[in-house]
């Protein structure tokens, strides 16, 4: 009787063995959300930036200015859409600067087609602020402009500090502080004025897409 017991005993233990329940180190490991996220690949968990859109350069900008804030005198709308041609004929005649990598055009003039510069000022979202002053013998234009959707927008009396039409604003070629004079004027009329750069006011310093006076 005793060695029926002992031997039963035996068997169970030898059959408890034999089957051994799976453990965590024969499956597989599971993916972590940290993981997913980095694949890159659809359904990620952090979706890719959608790519910038738009004129990114100075030249980009001075593409697409339109007629109202400068003229290009060889432009014929009803045949030049655009005024593409007229554009291309006058970088070629009358560029004096193009600095893409710092953002910053400037061009010359001859009789009635008046000059120009341009100066671009990134924001933190990536848009840009677009400084356009244009030059002729009757007139000195100065405009800070916004491009979004297809449409210009005049922003001069939000984006620069004590906007003035009275001020002379150089644009910078190197660097982003723009310097303030105070336009002086050497003749004027009532269908006229001539004016040249007068006294240094004050600097302008762009910082964290604005600027501020120094």
């Amino acid at each position: 009787m005793k060695l029926a017991i002992t031997l039963f005993f035996s068997l169970s233990s030898i059959f408890s063995c034999g089957v051994a329940a799976p453990t965590a180190n024969n499956a597989p490991p599971a993916p972590t959300p940290s993981a997913e996220a980095k694949t890159g690949e659809a359904g990620d968990a952090t979706p890719a930036d959608p790519p910038q859109t738009g004129p990114r350069t100075v030249m980009d900008f001075f593409a697409l200015l339109p007629d109202e804030y400068f003229t290009l005198e060889g432009c014929d709308s009803a045949t030049d859409k655009g005024c593409k041609k007229a554009r291309t004929e006058y970088l070629k005649t009358f560029t004096e600067v193009e600095d893409i990598k710092n953002g910053y055009f400037k061009g010359g003039c001859d009789g009635a087609q008046s000059c120009i510069e341009m100066a671009i000022f990134k924001k933190p979202d990536g848009t840009y602020l677009v400084g356009v002053a244009t030059f002729a013998e009757m007139m000195n234009d100065f405009h800070f402009l916004e491009y979004s959707g297809g449409k210009w927008t005049d922003v001069s009396l939000v984006a620069v500090p004590d906007y003035n039409k009275k001020h002379w604003y150089e644009l910078p070629r190197v660097g982003t502080t723009m310097k303030v004079f105070a336009k002086k004027i050497v003749e004027e009329t009532a269908e006229f004025e001539i004016s040249e750069k007068g006294r240094l006011l004050y600097s302008l310093a762009w910082k964290d897409g604005k600027f501020e006076k120094k």
